[in-house]
Parts: C-alpha cells; structure tokens; sequence
C-alpha cells in the first residue's frame, strides 16, 4: 500500500517499470517448439510434468520453454520461511507414517492367543510344525522388514532437505499483440488452464504472485529477442522501504480510514513517478553487483530518470578510481542525471565512509534524527536532567568523513522512516533506520525542489542542483541541533531554500559547471587531511588546483567551443577559520592549456587545541556573494590529544570532568569520557614508533550507581592513509557499561599514526549521560610487517623445513606465548576456456553523452561485453571437503574495480549450482565429494581487448584440512632444520615473558604429520603464527607452507622386471585398440574386425572384455522392441563365451580355488616368473568376470522389473552375482552406482523386502557421488511409489531430482 496505484494526480501510474538488472531472474528459453492446439493441449516440460494448456493458446504455433526452481526466485528470507512453513507440513506427514508403520510393528510383537496356538496344534499330521515354524520366519521377516523401514525413515528426517519445486515456463510471442508473453507453472502441478499469459510489465502492467504460500510478487521482461526470459522479483524488502520513502502515495479514496490517508503516510515526493531497478543479487544474497550498478545507470537514462538514489554501499580502496566509479561519474557528468547516496552505516569514527558515498559525482548523505523522530519511531526517554532537552543530532551509525583524501558528506538527511515493505515480509509497513533511509528522504526533497522549479520554466541539471542543495542546507545548529560535518557535511537539506537558491541563479555564469578541486601534491586529494602528529611538524602551506569540467562532443560545437573561451569568473576566496590563509581571490577561466589554475593554502596548527578540527575555503562569485560557494576546499586537521602531555607535565585537563593522562611508565595512556546523547567524544593518540597493538580497558566512572548500564559503542581507527578502508584495520564493539566490570579489548596500530578512541552513548531508547574512563596500553613484539595489513606472510618453502624470526620488546615486557598451526590449503586453478560474447542489448549498452547527441543526433552507444571463463577441478579422497573459490586479483572491489562486475558459480559434474561468489563479501565454503567439479567466472567490460588480456585470471580455492597441522616453534635452528628427528630430547618453545628490550629468535618449523594425499605440488597450506594465545586478534600473522612434491614411491617390481610382450601379443593389443576405436564410429566394421579376432583368439579375455563394452554402448537395432532384452542376450552371449565349458577362458571353480588360497606376496613372485603370469592372468578373469556378471544382472533386474515373468532368472544371476562381487571390492563409483540399483531391485522384486531396496539406495546416495546417482534417486523414488502415505518423500524425492540434476543450467 502506498506504492501500489498512482502517484497524487490520481491517474500517473506510480512505477514506470521493474527491472533485474542483475540477472539472477534470467531463464534461458532456448528450447524451441511447434505447437498446434487443434492437435494437442498436452506439453511436457522440463520438470517432466505434462502441461495442459487452455484457450490461450489456440492461435499459438511456436512455443519457447524453460524452468526455474522456486526457490531461485525467492528473498533469502521468504526462502527460510517457505523451507520452515514445507518442514512442518512434510514433518506432520512423516511422523504420521512412522507411527502408522510403529503400529503394524506392535501388532506383530503382540503375544498369540491360547486360541490361536490351539488352532496351530490342531493342523493335519506332521506339518504342522513346520507351518508354524514357516509362519514364524515370516512374521521375523516382516518385523526385521518394518524395523529397518522405521531405521530408514527417522534416517530421512535428519537428511532431510527440501530443494523446492521446479516451475515450467511457456513463452510465445502474442500474434495479434506482437509481444511476448509468458506463462508460468505456478502451483507446479501442470495445470495452466486458467493461466493468464503475462507481457513485460511496460506493456500492460500486469503483475503476479508466486505460489506455495511465498507472498512474492513479480512482473516479467523478455530480452534478445525471446531467448531470455527474466521473471523481476524482491532481493528484499530493502528497496520497497527505500521507494516509500521517496514517493509513496496513499489513495485518500482507497484509505480503509481516516488515519491511512494523512498526508504525514506519504513519502516526501508522492508525485513523483518510480523506476525500480534491482540491484541485489540474490544469488549472492541481495548483495549489490557492478552488472546490476552499472545497468541500472543505464535503465535510468533510457527511461528518462532525472533522479537516482542508490542506497548500498561497501568498504573503498580508492574513491574515484575503477569502471562503476567511472559510470557514476558519466551518469552525472555526460548524461544530465542526479545521483542521491548512503553515506554508509559505519560511524561515529572518522574516515569511515565507504563507496559509492565516497566518489566525487553523488550527493552523498548522512543521517540524521531529530527530537521529533527520536519520540515518535523510538520512544526514547526524557533525559533526566530537565535543563538538557533532546536535541537533533546524526545517528551514531552514520559513516563520517573526511576520506583518506579529504573528503566530506554532502548533505543530511532524516534517517529512520515507517514505511511500506512488500507483502512477502507479512506487514504492511516497517521501521527502519540507517542512511539508506536518508538518502531516498533527499532524493524526495530533490524531487518536489525539480518539481516546483519546472513550473518556473527553470531545467536544473545536476551540477546546479547538488550546488544548489548545498549552499542552501540548514547546519544542524540552526535547528537546535548538534552540529557535526564529518556527518553531516554542509548540514540538513531545505527544500524551499534550495528552490529559491536554483530560480535565483539559474543561468548565472558557471551555474552548471562543476569545479573540481585537488591537491597535486597529495596525489591529487579532494582535500587537505592531516592526521597523524608528524605531519603537523612539516610544512603546512598547500598548492591548490582548480579545473572546471565542460561537458562536450567528440569534437566541439561552436557553442561549446565558446562557453570555453568565455569563461571569467572573479572569484572571492574566504577561510572559514582563522588558522587558514589563504588569497583573498582568484579569476577562473577555463585553463585548458595549463590544466587547470593553482593557488596556495597555508595552515596555522601551532596553537589549535587537542582533538579535530575542521575548516574549509570558500570560492564566491566576487560580483554575487548571495550565491554562496562555488567551490569548497575541505580541511580536516587533527591535533593528538597525546601531543600535549609528557614525563614533564603527565596530566592534560579537557574540562572539568575529562583529562588526558600520561602514565607513570611514559607510554600508556588513561583518559575520561563524558558521553552525552548525540556526540560522538573522541581522542586521538599518537602510536609510539615500534608499537603493534594497543590494549583498550573501560570501565564506568559514574559517580553515583545508575538503575541502567548504558549502551556504549568504541569505534577505535588505528590508522587513515593510503588505500585501506577503515574495516580493514578498525575495532568496533558495543558493550554495556557496568559498575565494577572493565571491559577489555584489542586493536592492531601503527606506530608514528593517530589512533582514534570514539565512544558515542547508544541514546535512541535512553539518552541519560554516562562517564567511562579508558585505559590506553601499547605493546610490542617487534615482529610484525610495518604495514597494518600486509600481503607479505611468513613463508615456509618446499624445501627449508623452517622460517625464521626474531621477537624484540623495545616498549615493555611482554608475554610470548605462541601457537602455530595450518588450518587450509590454497590452490590456484587457470582457466581452461573462455567465450566472450556481446551483451544484452537492451541492458547493456552504456548511452552517448547527452554533449554527442545535441552535436550529432547519434544514438549509438558502447556495448559491454561478458566473457566467461572455465576452471576445472578435482576432489579426491573419500571424506568430504570443505571448498571455498575466490578471484583474489578482484576481489574486495566493486566500485573501483577495473572491470564492470564479476560473479561465479561453483558447480559439479551434473551441472548443480553449489555456490556463488561475488566480488565482495567471501562466500560459505561448500562441503564437496570425491568427484569433477568446475567453476564459471563472469567477467564485463566494455573493450573487448582489456577482457581478451584478462583471460588468464587465475581463481583461488581454500580446501579445509581435515585437521589442523601443528608447527613447532623452536629457540634453536638445528631443531628447526630437523623437524622430523624426535627422541632427541628437544622441546618446542612455551610460554615464557620477555622484559623490556630483550630479544628472542624463533624458528618455525614444517608440520611434522603426514600432510594429506589429495595435497598436491603447486599447493599452499595456510595457517597463522600466533604470539600470545590470549590476544589472538592482534598477534596473530599469516603462515604459510609450500607444499614439497609427495614422497617418492617404491617402484613396482612386478612391472619393472616383467618380460616384455611378444611380437605377436603387441600385435593383438594394436588390434584390440583399433577395434575400441571403431566402437563408436563404425559399428558394422567393428564387427567384422571382431568375428576375425575371436577366430584368431577365442579364448581372450580382454577381446571378450571389449566385446562386452559393445554390447552395452552399441546403437540397438531397429528391429528391437525392447533394449533391455537385446542388450541382456548379447551379455549373455558373451558371458556364455567366457565360460571354460565353452571352451572360454574362466573356469570359476578355479578362480574361486585360487583366490580362496591366501594371494602370494610380491616377494613370492619376484622371482618366479610362471606364478606371476598366473597371477595377472587370475585376476585379468576375475576382473572380467565380475564386470559380466555385474552388467548381466543389471539388465535382468531392468527387464524383471517390467516383466514379472522373469524374476526368477533375476534371482538365479543375482545368487552367482553375490559370490564375487561386493560393493566394498569395487573401485569405480559408476560400478558401485549399478550394484547398488541392482540388489536394491533384487530386493525389492525378488524378496518383497522394500525396506531393504531403501536402505540400499539411501546408503549408496550418502557414500557414492558422479551422474550415476540420478539412477539411485530415481529407483528410490519409485519405492517410495509403491507404499500408501509415502507421497511427501515421493514429491520431496522428485524435487531433488530435478534440482540436483537440472535440465536447465542457471549460471552466470
């Protein structure tokens, strides 16, 4: 409600269109059909359900189909819902059966009746013994039947897994209409009768709902031409609320009451209009991707947007740098659009904004609560002290400037709103709060400010209107608020004063133009930043440069050529505090030829106070001053706190309740907070040089006990500089204050850098005051890279058995105490194919500028290209692995990544999707089988070059060990350099204290277990140093060991002294090869090679060995009514052949003989040349024999099955089947796979024992893996047919199937 009808004109439709622009709602629809409904109304689909189709479909000839999974579609939320709400029902089914079978069971162990044994006694003569003895067998055969089936299903109920139901899909193209339409299996059930056919929502606005209870809502798309299907649902209910913030509109004539049509239920812009573009993967958890950033950009454009909000975000190496950087910059730059975002959730400290509110081209917004909202959506408590009224203030979470290099928020905005979320969340409406819901509010203002200046005949574009919204924004002191432009920048978004400010200076000189500023000498920062204590010790003056940006064609109009050249604009420069200087003015002209114009700035720190300190130079329109800046040059300075107290003078006085303490030791520090509703307080301490990590101790200082532990949050930041983002290297935790607890905690630093100490009271429920004190200690093992993060780890080579190090305590005495050990081994895969191809052409092409079209009506734009790359990988061994694949080269970058997006897919040999990755954000490792398994990467770009030079990325995985590998420490490098020695009484390093400025070397040495067999040369084993077990978090160092190549094996005797074959034996095998060639091309020649190699050979094993593959793989003639039965006598023929009473080369009675007898050992061999031939030849028999005998009783079960008429041959073959083979001497899974089936059939037909036929194949399912086991899904389903209340497993048996070995491939 509220965004489900028109905007406040009452007939405006309020979304203009839905689209995925991630394409996690892509259905491949690449099967084409020739219908007639005349002929048939009967289809079947992918799922293998027959689809009956109604009047719909009478004029359709042509037919597309596909299928999606349900479950594919759904919010992850709506997923665990759905699976829950399935659970139940399938529970309630399952116990009501078990109980029904535990019924039988009872029955069954129920005593006899004297009666009964009377009746028993009395059967004629002597047999009746022997039928009570027989009725006594059965009803054990019965009990043992019905205990195995209770075994097997309460064995279901922890296996249990529900893969949701595969839904078909028809797609066609409407005659009368000419567009495409689809119709969708909803209730999976076949029946599309009363299906109504749905157009892309442009066409026809028709929107659907999901079945099974999900509550989702959707519309539909088509792209390329019908081949790709795209069904547009929710990631979330995230970008719902974010769009009722905006514009949403309740209808006052379909209001249920007075209450529903207030105009406060409205979003800020209820008239404006909405295109939804999704940008949430689901495949990835909602998670934003630069295919769906960078489509949405585009989706915008074409539909005309003169707005976006976009409210995600992700820690930013770079700001400014990388493809959907460069596309936001475009999007604002070339195609005339205004772009609102989230400043980031990841305040109070400083220098915690991440993109997109980090790059130059957004708005980017804080947010904001005011006292209002702080009562109404949070019911927060008066304070306790009357004198101090709440106050509106920026949320603790929001993300504070400036960046690394200088920059600040733009704006604020309210952050917290009740507004709608879908229906599939089960409420109408939601609470929300974070500055994706400050955004869309100045989005909204945005949108009523464009609005209203529109009717003054004034087009604002988005430079003038982000000037606009500054220079007429409300600090928050203004208001009665807490005033703080790290969150706030130029302070709260006014929507008349913006208004007035853009028909005021419309068409002034320079209105449009953006003007960036840099400082060259700080690699071209958007500001000037200094942080840490020794750079206020250096030069403090600043070359400044000014570019104006002018938009233009490939080559210049006249028109553009003469805003150029006209540009003048005499400008008054002006600081804002007193510590700058800067020139009174400057003229600014374009500069072309200079690259831009360049003045100075000189700072004054010298007598500014402890703490941070913000400032900014202003450029004004000389002539216009009303105009306010044109221009802004940022200024963050901070002066440690720490610099201001020694040995001389230990104690710093901040006011009456706050100092700043330096400790009798020199180096610690102790320091008192006053923390008051909506201010975040904060110390920055200089790190000494050599310092590693810092303790943090805090504790209450109440003065009198409190009835509440306040809520504190400790944001601490060691270190701003460079291209790490504050979650890199940041410690944020929030903990309750409580009278006589300390609360200890840890953080990484650098030495010479600033730590920032920020707590901020958790207030929104109780603003009451709270006092900490906070104990600041800095230790030191001198051991660690100088860099916070490094990618340098401690390495231990193939060959040197050990790393060295050595541990050093230049600050105090310190505490050693070390574990080592690997937990992981990495392996770095290259691709095996790549295919790179265009685009969708509807979506992927990024439009020209709006410069190119005015000068050249050119429509033309740039398409993306998609490459996917192929890896290939293998598991081996039989206990599951844990795997996780990485792109480590791109990974932890979106929006400065050099390419467009990228995204995987981890899948196994039957082509289910097991995992997907994304470019942030590691995905969950994923058990994987013994088995072939393959990854496909996505990778866009624009130029096909750059993606022809990326072909060669390598991808990552991280395989848990199946146990840790422990690593010695040593103090002695001959114990290092000798791990393997033991009994020699050495002893590995221990816990010991080191005193100030002691040394200690340490020797890590390799593992000395066994590493396992599936590691291999290439690989890395991954693991971490830790130097004291007790503050893992900061001591602790990445390890990491390079695999040696595998111990050398003893070479094989037998095959290294064999005789070698006759001339003529090598002859046979040539024409043994020869014929398995000819197996699958030329099946008549093969035969006539064959009649002349039984002629020559009769006798011969492996001949017959490939005859039997023949027979199994060779086309059945027409002739045959049944395969089956023509491939089971064509077994039989040969198993008949192999006989030695048919003059064949087995004689079991022999074998069995032979192998009866204990195998002589290899030793006994060596040396005798005639048991050795008899040896390979017995086995080569074995060998053959149980393949035949294996595949002869396959085929009997497959043909027992369809006619019971034959069941007693089936046992007969499966008696002699048993007395050599067993699953156990089996080595191929696929042959294990066939086994299985086999006597699970014999089970079943033969012995009437289905819960025995279950237990088979449900064991097989749990310990085999490969293509094989659809076979075991499928027979286990069809016994699952043949009980009475068995439908939940049968259906949950099917959906299985049909997810774990799809028909449709979803990829990437």
């Amino acid at each position: 409600e509220g965004l489900n009808g028109t905007t406040s004109d009452g007939t405006t439709p309020k979304y203009i269109d839905f689209l995925d622009c991630t394409g996690d709602g892509d259905i491949q629809m690449n099967k084409n059909l020739n219908f007639d409904y005349a002929e048939t109304q009967t289809i079947e689909g992918f799922s293998g359900r027959n689809m009956t189709v109604g009047e719909w479909a009478k004029d359709v000839t042509k037919l597309r189909m596909g299928a999606v999974r349900l479950y594919d579609l759904l919010p992850r939320s709506v997923e665990r819902r759905l699976k829950k709400e399935r659970k139940e029902a399938f529970m309630t089914k399952h116990q009501a059966l078990i109980s029904d079978i535990q019924k039988s069971l009872d029955q069954l162990n129920l005593p006899a009746s004297d009666e009964d044994n009377a009746n028993e006694n009395e059967n004629d003569g002597g047999d009746g013994g022997k039928e009570s003895s027989r009725g006594k067998k059965e009803v054990d055969s019965q009990k043992k039947e019905l205990n195995l089936l209770l075994e097997q299903l309460k064995a279901v109920i922890e296996s249990y897994e529900d893969f949701g139901p595969l839904m078909d899909v028809l797609l066609f193209k409407d005659s009368e209409e000419g567009v495409w339409k689809a119709v969708i299996d909803l209730e999976a059930n076949g029946d599309l009768v009363n299906s109504i056919p749905m157009a892309p929502f442009r066409h026809s606005r028709q929107i659907s709902e999901l079945a099974f209870g999900s509550a989702v809502t959707f519309c539909i798309q088509v792209y390329d031409n019908g081949n790709v299907l795209n069904i547009v649902t929710d990631a979330g209910s995230h970008g719902t609320h974010v769009a009722g913030i905006s514009a949403a509109y309740f209808d006052k004539a379909e209001a249920a009451s007075a209450k529903d049509h207030q105009d406060d239920l409205n979003g800020v812009a209820p008239g404006a209009q909405i295109l939804a573009c999704k940008i949430g993967d689901g495949r990835l958890g909602s998670a934003e991707t630069g295919t769906g950033l960078i489509r949405g950009l585009i989706a915008a454009k074409k539909y005309g947007c003169d707005l976006i909000n976009l409210s995600f975000g992700e820690p930013s190496w770079q700001p400014d740098s990388g493809r959907v950087s460069e596309v936001f910059s475009d999007a604002v730059h070339k195609w005339g659009m205004t772009v609102f975002t989230s400043a980031g959730n990841d305040g109070p400290g400083l220098s915690s904004i991440g993109s997109p509110g980090s790059l130059s081209s957004p708005i980017t917004v804080g947010a904001y609560v005011s006292p209002e909202m702080s009562i109404e959506q949070y019911s927060t408590l008066p304070p306790q002290d009357e004198d101090s009224p709440l106050k509106g203030a920026s949320y603790y979470f929001s993300s504070r400037g400036p960046t690394p290099d200088g920059s600040l928020p733009d704006v604020c905005a309210p952050g917290g709103a009740i507004s709608p979320i879908p229906r599939h969340a089960l409420q109408g409406k939601a609470q929300y709060h974070g500055t994706s819901m400050s955004s869309p509010n100045a989005c909204g203002v945005a949108a009523c400010i464009l609005s209203a200046v529109k009717q003054k005949g004034v087009n604002c574009g988005p430079i003038e209107l982000k000037r606009a919204l500054v220079n007429s924004a409300l600090p928050a002191g203004a208001v009665d608020g807490i005033d703080d432009p790290f969150a706030q920048g130029a302070g709260l978004v006014s929507a008349l004063d913006c208004a007035d400010y853009i028909i005021s200076n419309h068409g002034k000189i320079g209105a449009h133009l953006a003007i960036d500023v840099s400082i060259p000498a700080r690699n071209h920062a958007r500001g000037i930043y200094i942080r840490d204590e020794i750079e206020l010790e250096g030069s403090m003056a600043f070359g400044v440069q000014v570019n104006p940006r002018f938009g233009h064609s490939n080559q210049r109009t006249p028109s553009e050529m003469d805003e150029l050249l006209s540009l003048e604009l005499d400008l008054q420069l002006k600081a804002s505090e007193a510590w700058v200087t800067c020139p009174s003015s400057m003229t600014l002209l374009s500069a072309k030829e200079r690259n831009g114009q360049t003045f100075s700035v000189r700072l004054s720190t010298e007598e500014l106070s402890p703490g941070v300190h913000f400032a900014s130079v202003d450029a004004i329109d000389a002539s216009d001053p009303d105009r306010g800046n044109l221009f802004s040059l940022p200024i963050t300075v901070i002066v440690p706190h720490s610099k201001f107290v020694s040995t001389a003078k230990p104690e710093l006085k901040l006011n009456d309740n706050e100092i700043v303490s330096l400790k009798e030791n020199g180096l610690d520090i102790s320091t008192t907070f006053e923390l008051v509703q909506g201010v975040p307080n904060r110390r920055f301490l200089t790190v000494p040089i050599g310092a590693e990590y810092a303790t943090i101790k805090l504790r209450s200082s109440n003065p009198a006990a409190t009835s509440t532990a306040p809520r504190i949050l400790l944001h601490a930041i060691p270190f701003v500089r460079g291209d790490m983002p504050n979650g890199e290297c940041q410690l944020k935790k929030l903990y309750q204050a409580k009278e006589g607890v300390e609360e200890e905690y840890h953080v990484r630093v650098k030495g010479g850098s600033s730590l920032e100490l920020c707590l901020q009271l958790l207030w929104l429920a109780n603003p009451s005051p709270a006092s900490v004190t906070a104990d600041v200690e800095f230790h030191s093992l001198d051991i660690r890279s100088p860099t916070l993060i490094s990618s340098q780890p401690i390495t231990i080579t193939a060959a040197s058995e050990f790393a060295r190090l050595g541990a050093m305590t230049p600050l105090r005495a310190e505490k050693l105490n070390p574990l080592c050990k690997l937990k992981s081994v990495r392996r770095t895969l290259r691709p095996q194919d790549s295919d790179i191809k265009l685009g969708l052409t509807e979506l992927d092409v990024l439009p020209p500028s709006d410069a190119e079209i005015r000068a050249s009506n050119t429509t033309i734009g740039t398409q993306i290209y998609e490459m996917r790359l192929q890896f290939q990988f293998k598991i081996e061994g039989d206990k599951e692995i844990k795997v996780r694949p990485s792109i480590p080269s791109l990974f932890s970058q979106i929006y400065d990544s050099p390419m467009d997006s990228q995204l995987w897919a981890l899948e196994d040999s039957n082509s289910q999707i097991l995992a997907y990755g994304g470019a942030m954000h590691h995905a969950d490792s994923v058990s994987l089988k013994k088995g072939d398994y393959s990854i496909t990467l996505l990778l866009r770009h624009p130029d096909r070059y750059v993606l022809e030079q990326m072909k060669n990325t390598p991808c990552q995985l991280s395989l848990t060990l199946p146990a840790e590998l422990t690593c010695n420490l040593y103090d002695q490098l001959d114990k290092a350099s000798t791990p393997g020695l033991k009994d020699d009484g050495r002893s590995p390093l221990k816990s010991m204290l080191l005193r100030k400025g002691s040394h200690q070397d340490i020797y890590v040495s390799r593992p000395t277990e066994d590493l396992p067999d599936w590691v291999a040369p290439g690989d890395v084993l991954v693991g971490s140093l830790v130097l004291d077990k007790d503050k893992e978090s900061v001591t602790s160092m990445e390890l990491v060991y390079v695999a040696p190549p595998p111990k050398t094996k003893k070479k094989d005797s037998e095959k290294e002294k064999s005789e070698p074959d006759s001339l003529e034996e090598v002859i046979f095998k040539a024409k043994l090869k020869y014929l398995a060639e000819l197996r699958t091309t030329n099946s008549t020649l093969y035969k006539e090679h064959a009649d002349a190699l039984k002629e020559e050979r009769p006798a011969s094993v492996p001949l017959l060995s490939e005859l039997l593959v023949f027979a199994l793989e060779s086309p059945v003639p027409s002739t045959e009514t049944s395969e089956d039965n023509w491939r089971a006598r064509e077994v039989e023929l040969i198993h008949n052949a192999m006989q030695k009473t048919n003059d064949g080369p087995i004689d079991t009675t022999s074998l069995a003989q032979y192998f009866g007898l204990n195998e002589p050992d290899k030793d006994e061999l060596e040396d005798d040349e005639e048991a050795k031939k008899l040896n390979k030849d017995m086995k080569e028999q074995r060998k053959a024999l149980k393949k035949i005998l294996l595949e002869r009783a396959s085929l009997a079960g497959a043909i027992a099955d369809k006619d019971k008429s034959t069941v007693a041959g089936f046992d007969e073959v499966v008696r002699e089947l048993k007395q050599w083979v067993s699953s156990d001497k089996l080595d191929d899974d696929k042959e294990k796979v066939k086994l299985a089936i086999t006597m699970a059939r014999h089970a079943r037909i033969c012995q009437n024992k289905k819960a025995t036929a279950i237990s088979i194949l449900l064991k097989a399912k749990k310990d085999l893996s490969g293509k094989g086991l659809r076979q075991v899904d499928e027979e286990v389903q069809k016994v699952y047919d043949l009980f009475d209340g068995m439908e939940h497993l049968s259906e949950n048996s099917k959906e299985g199937i049909q997810s774990r070995f799809p028909v449709l491939k979803r990829g990437v």
